[in-house]
């Protein structure tokens, strides 16, 4: 599960914000998507303790750069702009120096952990990659 993190870093989480980075080597957009979903369903579940399984139910909308190449650091932020029990959805941006290359509004869902999703491996194993992304040294992790 560890290979498919595809955050460097999460800088920030407050009540509604979360922000990190990703440094692309020539990638294809669609990374940065999966980046920016990420990002989104770390904040659900540091919002909800860590406590359900969550997880992107769908992209209603999205624009990505026309080269569809992306190359450099790139700061991700994301914005919870509503919510229910069980519902979020985001405002995500990937920003590279001062223009915004990529941005969509995600809606996750969360259910609670079953037999099918274990909350012992993954509660602890979002925990753990999560704590590692908020440190700047990833010895530990």
């Amino acid at each position: 599960m560890e290979n498919f993190v595809l955050l460097d870093r999460i800088s920030e989480t407050g009540a509604a914000t979360i922000a990190g980075e990703k440094t692309y080597f020539n990638d294809p957009a669609y990374l940065g998507i999966e980046s920016l979903a990420q990002l989104g369903a770390y904040h659900v579940r540091f919002l909800t303790g860590f406590e359900n399984h969550a997880f992107l139910l769908k992209i209603n909308q999205c624009t990505i750069p026309a080269h569809h190449i992306l190359n450099g650091i790139y700061l991700l932020k994301g914005t919870l702009v509503s919510q229910s029990k069980s519902a979020f959805c985001y405002a995500l941006q990937a920003v590279k120096g001062n223009k915004v290359q990529i941005e969509g509004e995600f809606l996750y869902a969360t259910i609670d952990y079953d037999r099918m999703f274990n909350k012992e491996i993954l509660q602890a194993h979002y925990r753990k990659v999560f704590s590692c992304l908020q440190k700047e040294s990833k010895t530990d992790c």
